[in-house]
């Protein structure tokens, strides 16, 4: 009897575990969606929990239910008389959540899944019990509706049936897909969980093999990355640091990278701690080395925050020279200080106006870096959340702004000063198209060098760089 007790307490506790674990999932989605922040932001922001089992499925569920919102709401909509979209954000964000487990994932019980999605929905204060059945109901229907979920791939690439998922494939009893041969752009939208009009503007470009290559990607874990900054002795001591800290680590493709699993939990790595690395991806690497200013030089980070690529120019000016960090976000600022603090003192920090065509640093510089606001679309496996904020108009304006900004940065530049502008896009009208414009305006501009990283072309992030060099007087 006791030992059935035993059992049946120990049953219990894991049961609460687990409800806890979809509880705070539910809350960093409410709170991502009703504070517009992003859910890194806002995991950031988490309090680690003291049994770390908690955070791998947390991440899981709410990067998943990020990346496939559309293909979720979809799928439950089915079943709605008033679409998700009006929901109450507590109930959206829980149907999403349960329906994300039933879907996309194949190491869950399907009445686990349910149970403590529906004991995580009853945590929320002042939530009706009614609506808490409203839910399990809806639920219920998705479960009924999966056939099967395994590694078998359909007969067809064309099965309106059958969705990819995190391993493998969930094929449905009903249609779930517009058939690909009648309307891909919705086929594509659905199947891969992107907005239709990028999917429209990515089918244009690259044509349906690599677009369903690059939504692919997309949908994936990002691997974690961070370089080896001037303060570790070696890349070799930094991976025997790590290793002897329970981390699993193996040198990266770059001389100053490595690549790091979440197990050992390297965020809470004292040699991150201390300031021997920097978590960063391979695209942001090569971007931050390639203004290169020498040690003596007067540099200029116009867009600083988060930080990584101003720390990788001010370990280059350190000795004798000046970086002027800025950012319109002061709060922001703060960890670019803190970052920057760890290497020496010979940087400022500034905040910076709203109006780029405002900024006034009173002298010339001879390497400026702009590394531009934009549309995320280089790092959506990242920040998965962007597809659904960014929108075709936005392009136009946020080309305005990158325009403004290196504008900005050309009053500031000396003559033989180099200015390195940067994105985590890979569209066009954030890129190629806005150096074409300032270097149509300023003819004393010429690129040096320029590249375009896609993410399903070449390993890590997808972005771009262009490198102009102004004409010495």
């Amino acid at each position: 009897m006791n030992e059935k007790r035993s059992k049946t307490n120990r049953s219990a506790r894991s049961d609460r575990h687990w409800v806890e674990v979809r509880a705070q999932a539910l809350d960093v989605l409410v709170r991502s969606e009703s504070e517009r922040l992003f859910v890194d932001e806002v995991l950031a922001r988490t309090p680690a929990d003291a049994d770390r089992r908690n955070r791998p499925l947390l991440q899981e569920m709410v990067y998943g239910v990020m990346r496939h919102s559309n293909t979720l709401d979809m799928l439950v909509d089915f079943y709605l008389k008033h679409p998700l979209a009006k929901q109450r954000p507590e109930v959206r964000a829980a149907m999403r959540i349960g329906a994300y487990q039933l879907v996309y994932l194949t190491k869950i019980p399907v009445h686990a899944a349910v149970y403590q999605t529906l004991e995580a929905l009853k945590s929320r204060p002042g939530l009706e019990r009614s609506v808490v059945g409203f839910v399990n109901a809806i639920l219920q229907k998705l479960s009924a509706d999966v056939r099967k979920k395994g590694p078998e791939p359909p007969d067809s690439d064309d099965d309106p049936t059958v969705l990819p998922i995190r391993y493998g494939f969930c094929h449905f009893h009903r249609p779930v897909l517009p058939l690909r041969r009648m309307d891909p752009v919705g086929h594509f939208a659905l199947k891969q969980s992107h907005p239709h009009w990028l999917v429209a503007r990515w089918l244009e470009r690259f044509g349906e093999e690599e677009t369903c290559e690059l939504c692919a990607v997309n949908n994936s874990i990002p691997r974690l990355i961070a370089r080896v900054t001037s303060l570790a002795p070696s890349r070799d001591a930094v991976l025997d640091a790590l290793r002897e800290e329970g981390v699993e680590v193996e040198p990266g493709a770059l001389e100053d990278s490595v690549y790091l699993t979440r197990r050992g939990d390297p965020q809470n790595s004292p040699t991150l701690a201390r300031g021997w690395i920097q978590i960063q991806d391979e695209t942001a690497i090569a971007i931050g080395s390639a203004l290169a200013p020498p040690a003596a030089a007067r540099v200029v980070d116009l867009c600083a925050a988060p930080g990584g690529k101003a720390l990788q120019l001010f370990e280059r000016v350190k000795d004798g020279g000046h970086l002027l960090a800025l950012d319109r976000s002061a709060e922001r600022l703060v960890f670019v200080q803190e970052t920057l603090a760890r290497v020496g003192t010979a940087f400022t920090t500034q905040v910076a106006p709203e109006d780029p065509r405002q900024l006034d640093l009173g002298e010339q510089y001879s390497h400026i870096l702009v590394d531009a606001p934009c549309s995320n679309t280089g790092v959506l496996a990242r920040r998965p959340e962007a597809r659904w904020r960014i929108r075709r108009n936005d392009l136009d304006s946020l080309s305005e702004l990158q325009l403004q900004l290196l504008e900005a940065a050309y009053r500031h530049l000396r003559p033989g000063g180099r200015v390195l502008y940067s994105t985590c896009s890979i569209e066009s009208e954030e890129n190629e198209a806005i150096v074409a414009r300032l270097c149509n305006a300023h003819p004393d501009l010429t690129e040096v060098k320029t590249k375009l990283f896609l993410p399903h072309r070449t390993p890590g992030d997808g972005g771009y760089y262009s490198l102009l060099l102004r004409d010495a007087k």
